[in-house]
Order: C-alpha cells, then structure tokens, then sequence
C-alpha cells in the first residue's frame, strides 16, 4: 500500500512539473470551486484540489493486472505500474489487464485535467465531490474499503445537492440517479465476485481443468455484461465493468463491496445527506478498524433508524 502512495505521489510531482497554466479559470474550475464551497458547508475540509487547470495534462493513465485466474478484492492487490496513452504494454494473454484512464487521482493540488475539462458536467462534478470526500478526517478512519465506498455515494449524493442549489435539477436528478443505479451494479459486481472467487477455489483444488475454468469464466462475465446492459445509461459513472476480466472486476469491487449496506444506511437516513453525514462521521470517529465488528455497527445503527421512522429491519451482507 505505501509503495502505492508513493506511486501516486510521484505523479503527482510529475504532473506538477508541467508548466503551469495563467488562463483565466474556465466556467468548469469555477463551478468545482463553487462546489468546494458548497463541500464546505457539509463539513468536508477545503483542499488544494482544482485549484488550477492543466490543459496540457490529458489524464492519469494507470495500469492495473492480475493473473487470469487470481482475483483480489480490490486494486490494493492488483499488479500495478506507471502506463501513458499508449496503454499498458504488458505481455498479451500472460495477465488479464484494466487500463485506466482517469481525470484525477486523491493527492492534493490534483489539477482540472483536459480530460475533466472535457467530461460532462455530472462526471465532472461526481470525480471533484469525490475526491474532496476523501479529505473528511472522521470518515478517514473508516476502514479502507468502506471509505471508498463511502466516498462513491458521497460524491453522488454532494454533487447533486450542490447542482440542485444551483437550480440544475437535470444535472442533481441524473446525479441521484447515478447513486441508485450503483447500488443495482453493486450487487451484480459483489455477486460476480464471489462467484469468480468460487470458481477459481475449484481449480486450484483441482475440481475443474484450466480449459472448463476458463469457459466457465467467461460466461459469468458475459452474463454480468448482459445484466448491466438493463440498468440504464449512467450519466457520471458506467453501469457495467470497466473492464469485463479480473482486473476490470477487482478494481470495481473497491468500490462496490461495501456500497449495499452503505446505501441502505442512507436510505434509512431517509435519503437526507446532513444525516447521512452524521451517522458516517460517528461510525468513522469510533475508530475501529476490525471489519466484522464495523458490519455490526453498521447493521445495528440501520436498524435502529429504521425502526425509528416505523419501518421493519434491514439487511446487511457479509463483508
């Protein structure tokens, strides 16, 4: 994980490098500079994030991998190395390979790349509102892989009431939106995953052949790509993997492996973002980092809400 961050950091020095831009902010940087105003009335720290433009920066071009058989849970475990827009360059058929390109990554003084430049305004606003998320000290303690999946729903949730005080009630509805079309790709991503994870147990036991594995393989990731064609376009994010192999499914399950009980959470928060934001803020400022006893928590605290606004019990999964 620390070489990881020392990764990022080290793009983030080389993206710094570049000549900086002295253009006056575009309609773009000064609507995300609005947006960390608004974050800040939520409680969320003001951050150097945006503060400036880098046309000359397309993008971050990142290049995760795994063998085709190995599915981590999330990209802390993926193979991983500097890449640029000629793509990944690693051997073909060796690893199943996601190459990522992405309009900002969590480090401070990230700039408004060409590529956010360019993106639509619900994207835009969704990678801005999502990164400032990560800033936030008390949902920081938050284990590492509920964080981004809190910080996924936060940046929907932020940048949709921010466009919706606006008077922008297209961009806030298809932000709103994007958040419950996650929640069906969430589950689909969670279930694929296990499914796979069983799948590959059962070849290493030597219960299936390389070839029946890999069959078998494909038609779970073709009938996910057949499932998430049926969400609906989604305005901010994709319905379906970025990548349909292990690579494509463990970076996604970052994100997704803890967004179902998160989105109940906020459901039973009766859709109200300050609650919502109060009820993270205390799980995350318990500081407890033990998975299992955070699912209990987190069980708990719904339920509690839940019953308290008349309704019945909800679920949690395992994480």
């Amino acid at each position: 994980m620390l070489g990881r961050v020392l990764l990022l950091v080290a793009l983030a020095v080389l993206g710094g490098c570049a000549k900086r831009n002295t253009s006056p902010p575009t309609q773009r940087q000064q609507r995300i500079a609005r947006l960390q105003d608004f974050a800040l009335e939520k409680g969320f720290p003001r951050t150097g994030n945006f503060r400036r433009g880098a046309p000359d920066k397309e993008a971050y071009f990142l290049c995760y991998y795994t063998r085709p058989f190995a599915l981590p849970d999330s990209y802390d475990d993926l193979g991983y190395r500097e890449s640029s827009a000629s793509g990944c360059n690693l051997p073909a058929g060796a690893y199943d390979v996601y190459f990522h390109k992405v309009e900002a990554v969590a480090f401070e003084d990230t700039p408004v790349t060409a590529s956010m430049e360019a993106a639509s305004e619900e994207r835009a606003l969704m990678v801005a509102a999502h990164e400032e998320v990560h800033e936030d000290p008390q949902l920081s303690r938050l284990p590492h892989p509920v964080a981004e999946a809190a910080s996924t729903l936060l940046g929907f949730l932020t940048a949709s009431e921010f466009a919706r005080r606006e008077g922008d009630l297209v961009t806030a509805t298809r932000l709103s939106g994007d958040a419950v079309l996650y929640a069906r790709k969430a589950e689909m991503v969670n279930r694929l995953h296990r499914e796979l994870r069983a799948l590959y147990a059962q070849h290493r036991q030597g219960q299936r052949d390389r070839q029946e594995t890999l069959v078998a393989k494909q038609r779970l990731f073709a009938r996910a790509e057949e499932e998430c064609a049926g969400f609906g376009r989604g305005h901010s994010i994709h319905a379906c993997l970025p990548a349909s192999n292990n690579a494509g499914l463990a970076f996604d399950h970052s994100y997704t492996r803890w967004y179902p009980p998160l989105f109940a959470l906020f459901q039973a928060c009766q859709a109200d973002l300050d609650t919502f934001l109060k009820e993270l803020r205390a799980l995350g400022g318990a500081g407890k980092r033990d998975l299992p006893a955070f699912a209990r928590r987190l069980q708990t605290r719904e339920e509690e809400l839940r019953l308290r606004r008349g309704g019945g019990p909800g679920s949690v999964p395992s994480p």
